[in-house]
């Protein structure tokens, strides 16, 4: 989403239907930091995996973009 808007801090929120709650984020760093803790925190992952986790999905967002999105005209 960074490379998509070009900057990190895109304020957004999101609901979760399941526990009634908004979360408020100051761009997407925060919310995949959180996601990350969160992850490590509730036992699902090492912190290890999560920070490989976060650089494959970095790189798969790199070849992703240069791919299959084109500069607007």
């Amino acid at each position: 989403m960074r490379t998509f808007f070009g900057r990190d801090r895109v304020p957004f929120s999101a609901y979760s239907v399941a526990s009634g709650t908004t979360r408020h984020f100051a761009g997407f760093s925060q919310a995949v930091d959180e996601v990350v803790d969160a992850r490590v925190w509730g036992g699902i992952h090492f912190r290890t995996a999560s920070a490989q986790g976060r650089e494959l999905g970095e790189a798969v967002n790199a070849w992703s973009t240069a791919r299959h999105f084109r500069p607007r005209r």
